[in-house]
């Protein structure tokens, strides 16, 4: 079976309680679904970047940048041993963006999935 969810972070201005609210009852729900293939995709809202140490072992090395607000995003994924789809396959950078705003291109949604 599989199972494909779609996902919003709360979006500016919001607060990091809202943030955090929507990572403890995303992570929730995944934990309590004992679907063999899940596939989690949508607006995440978060800049993550490559692999920073071995810890991250689910986040692979092509990813574009940090940002602050894109921090909790890893720790679900660490946490729930999932896999960052982005950050698996090279791409160039001007085919990775998916959002473009005043301050530059973005990559912001994301796929997340729990098997290869």
């Amino acid at each position: 079976m599989l199972v494909v969810r779609s996902s919003t972070v709360p979006q500016r201005p919001t607060t990091s309680t809202r943030v955090e609210a929507f990572y403890v009852e995303l992570e929730k729900f995944y934990k309590e679904d004992r679907t063999f293939y899940e596939v989690i995709v949508g607006d995440i809202n978060a800049k993550s970047g490559p692999q920073r140490s071995p810890e991250e072992l689910h986040i692979g090395t092509h990813d574009l940048e940090w940002k602050e607000q894109g921090e909790r995003m890893p720790e679900f994924i660490m946490s729930t041993k999932t896999i960052h789809g982005n950050s698996q396959f090279h791409k160039p950078p001007s085919l990775r963006w998916t959002r473009e705003s005043s301050n530059g291109i973005n990559e912001i949604d994301h796929i997340i999935f729990n098997r290869k």
